[in-house]
């Protein structure tokens, strides 16, 4: 039996096989290990921005009022182990061993068949059985890209949701936000609830086109139900929160505590608070002990305050980075940031740098590391040199650690990748403060 480095060495040699998207493969791959799936409850969530926020504070409501609560996300930060939780706790070495070896019998026959699977669809096939063994109560299920054909659809949804649409992987899902909202409405299910977060008009009407096909009951975005309030205690904006519609608090204040900072936080809070209502109300459970639990939750890399002062963002596409600059502004009114940023080969940085000019006196440009082709420092640099009236200090480093020695003590902000804000975490926390929240 391998070990846990070998086993997921193993696992990630089907890197090599690149990205497919079908459910042809995954859905055939379920079946051999005798669908898994057919017993959950999957709280599927789609969305360009936000959805991991969403499944998160979703995932924490259900935890606080009792329930096993199995949780997938990608990409991951610093460990495999954060795709598949149960109650916050990522998956254990030895667990997480077991589920590659026992797997890869049907893998490779498979591959023998000639249907060579991907290193996502695997994933998504051992979070399903991981969440089955252990007989979670519900599954809360972030798409990977798109919708449509993402791996996470194969599987049948008590809900879906979609958070947002923007421009993002068009060479997959579309040069413009209808044909992309197209992808993602391809997570909605015959006769299955369906929530949206605030989606332009444009986008909007493709979704509830789709939904309407399908016989899925439409809840739209209610931006009324929640009024929020910032928590001045905390320069980058928790939020409290009270509900404004009739609900029973059982005699108990109507207060609530997000503690998620971002200006984009509020909205994602409203639609994960209408999925929560609705399951509530389907399973029983009580609202508000639910909404409660949310006062506890943690979600890395998502404009985060590090222990040095220094801000944290996994944004990596213009509508993360629109985001991401319009809170800072917002917390820090003019304040200029050192800003260190990376990305992957497949980004156009010159968008979100320009972007992200606005906060910035200095970046300083750095590799990421990942199995996918990083943007050369070097080549952002020529980049910005050839565009006219871009006076802003660029200098590169061949690695995070020497760039934030380089910052001289200097408010600093870190952003650009995912890949990117996983290496920042591990330069500030142990694996285990990241896996489990």
């Amino acid at each position: 039996m391998n070990n846990y480095s070998d086993a997921v060495k193993k696992l990630y040699s089907l890197q090599d096989v690149g990205i497919k998207l079908g459910l042809d493969n995954i859905k055939k791959l379920l079946l051999n290990i005798n669908n898994p799936d057919k017993n959950l409850k999957f709280i599927h969530v789609a969305g360009t921005n936000g959805k991991g926020s969403v499944c998160a504070t979703v995932a924490k409501a259900l935890e606080n009022v009792g329930f096993k609560v199995g949780f997938y996300s990608s990409p991951h930060l610093v460990s495999l182990r954060e795709r598949l939780r149960i109650n916050g706790k990522g998956i254990s070495r030895d667990r997480l061993t077991g589920l590659i070896n026992d797997i890869w019998p049907t893998v490779d026959k498979m591959y023998n068949d000639d249907d060579k699977l991907t290193f996502f669809e695997v994933t998504v096939a051992m979070a399903v059985n991981y969440f089955a063994q252990e007989k979670c109560d519900f599954v809360v299920w972030e798409t990977g890209l798109g919708g449509r054909l993402d791996s996470t659809t194969a599987v049948n949804p008590i809900v879906t949701a979609i958070t947002s649409i923007g421009l993002d992987h068009q060479a997959y899902l579309g040069d413009t936000l209808e044909k992309i909202a197209y992808e993602k409405a391809g997570i909605i299910k015959k006769n299955i609830p369906m929530f949206t977060s605030k989606i332009p008009d444009g986008p909007l009407n493709v979704i509830k086109k789709v939904a309407e096909d399908r016989g899925a009951p439409f809840y739209p975005f209610n931006e009324n139900a929640l009024t929020f309030s910032r928590n001045i205690e905390s320069r980058l904006n928790n939020w409290d929160f009270c509900v404004n519609e009739t609900i029973d608090l059982k005699g108990r204040e109507n207060n609530f505590v997000l503690p998620l900072p971002g200006f984009a936080q509020p909205m994602n809070m409203t639609l994960a608070y209408s999925i929560i209502k609705y399951l509530a109300k389907t399973y029983s459970f009580d609202l508000y002990s639910a909404l409660q639990g949310i006062k506890n939750l943690k979600w890395h890399g998502r404009i985060q305050l590090l222990p040095d002062g220094n801000i944290l963002d996994g944004a990596h596409n213009p509508q993360g980075i629109e985001i991401l600059v319009s809170s800072i502004k917002k917390s820090y009114p003019g304040r200029k940031f050192s800003v260190i940023f990376g990305c992957l080969e497949e980004r156009n940085p010159k968008q979100v740098i320009m972007m992200l000019s606005e906060i910035s006196d200095k970046f300083i440009f750095v590799p990421v590391t990942s199995s996918r082709k990083c943007f050369e420092p070097d080549d952002m640099v020529k980049l910005l040199k050839s565009l006219q009236n871009f006076n802003i200090e660029c200098k590169t480093a061949d690695s995070l650690k020497n760039a934030l020695s380089m910052i001289n003590n200097k408010k600093t902000l870190i952003t650009g990748s995912l890949y990117l804000a996983g290496e920042a975490l591990m330069e500030y926390y142990c694996e285990d403060e990241v896996i489990n929240i």
